[in-house]
């Protein structure tokens, strides 16, 4: 009589010959999960329709901001589903949906993209992990920084506006645990959509202060959109457990230095 591991070995041995065959389909992908390591999912988009097209990046280490070439891929195919063959390990994941259909190339304006609830990922030795994506578009690329949440029970929202009173499209939020807004950010928010609504998840209780800018790299440069959340005595707020806080609007105007 076979035994549970000599059953796991030959429907990974059959997957494999079927790969090599001809291109693995959905079907596959549910022989595989059985057996394999990895990350699988789905990916659709705002309204829940399958990203077919989309693709599933994985990266070892945050460096490149999750751009530029990933260390695995995986196409959305049927179904909206995706496989990623990994060893146990941890992995940064991003999903992209480019309008010119590309697998690679820098993002644009009108692309779409998602982040998982919290980079990174840990896959476990024999564990197919589940991280589903749903997709949004944003007026301009964004680099995604190390401590960005797309997802929680704990932080803050509101709207981004510009110096007209408008929502501000591709603006972001990034928070610090002081006043002090010269120095790397311990929390962002994922860049916002047309209607300047933003969603920042924190990890830990205490005082947070806000601001939100445009740009991705650097101290804030002349002309850039910037603003803080209130004057220097109001812009910070506590985080509560369990409770998004809507903390109103955050004003970008010009930055002069």
């Amino acid at each position: 009589m076979k035994t549970p591991l000599l059953n796991s070995f030959v429907l990974l041995f059959l997957g494999l010959l079927s790969a090599c065959s001809q291109p693995l389909t959905v079907e596959d992908y549910k022989d595989i999960a059985l057996t394999g390591t990895g990350i699988s999912g789905q990916v659709t988009d705002s309204r829940g329709i399958p990203a077919t097209g989309a693709y599933v990046y994985a990266y070892r280490n945050p460096r490149s901001n999750l751009r530029g070439p990933a260390d695995f891929e995986s196409k959305v195919k049927n179904k909206s589903r995706y496989f990623l063959d990994l060893v146990e390990g941890d992995y940064y994941l991003v999903a992209r949906m480019r309008q010119s259909g590309a697998d690679a190339g820098p993002p644009k304006a009108g692309d779409a993209w998602a982040l998982p609830a919290k980079n990174p990922v840990t896959v476990h030795p024999g564990e197919l992990t589940t991280v589903n994506f749903v997709l949004q578009g944003v007026a301009q690329p964004m680099l995604m920084r190390e401590g960005t949440l797309t997802s929680g029970d704990t932080g803050f929202s509101g709207q981004l506006i510009d110096a007209d009173g408008q929502p501000l499209p591709g603006a972001f939020v990034i928070a610090y645990p002081d006043i002090d807004f010269q120095r790397m950010p311990e929390a962002t928010s994922p860049s916002v959509g047309e209607n300047g609504r933003f969603h920042l998840y924190v990890e830990r209780l205490g005082q947070w202060c806000l601001a939100a800018r445009t740009r991705t790299r650097g101290q804030p440069i002349a002309g850039e959109p910037y603003g803080t959340l209130g004057t220097k005595d109001s812009n910070c707020r506590n985080a509560v457990p369990g409770q998004v806080i809507d903390v109103g609007t955050i004003r970008l105007t010009p930055y002069r230095q």
